[in-house]
């Protein structure tokens, strides 16, 4: 099982952009090899990438980050971003600069 994605790869699928954070899952809450990557873009902003290694074809999609503009709107995306899209916790928390603990709180409604 191969655990790093090759660096050819990595560059046709985020480009000219910067891989700021990469998590790997072995077994994702689908049960499947995944990468969430956390990409910075040329203009700053930042993407989510997940790559999916099914077997016998790998995957990629980028996860769209809906806006927000308080701590409120915040959370209700991170708790969308975890149970509509799957993402992790751990991977969470890095995004969005929180504690993974915290996101825990978030996604369990507390």
């Amino acid at each position: 099982m191969n655990t790093e994605l090759s660096p050819k790869f990595l560059k046709t699928i985020i480009g000219n952009a910067e891989a700021e954070f990469c998590l790997y899952n072995p077994r994702s809450k689908s049960g499947i090899q995944t990468w969430e990557i956390k990409v910075r873009n040329t203009d700053n902003t930042r993407k989510i990438i997940i790559v999916r290694d099914y077997g016998y074809k790998i995957d990629y999609e980028e996860i769209q980050i809906h806006p927000f503009k308080n701590r409120a709107e915040r959370n209700k995306e991170i708790y969308r971003l975890y149970h509509e899209e799957g993402i992790s916790q751990i991977f969470l928390g890095n995004l969005f600069n929180i504690s993974q603990p915290s996101v825990s709180l978030i996604v369990n409604g507390k």
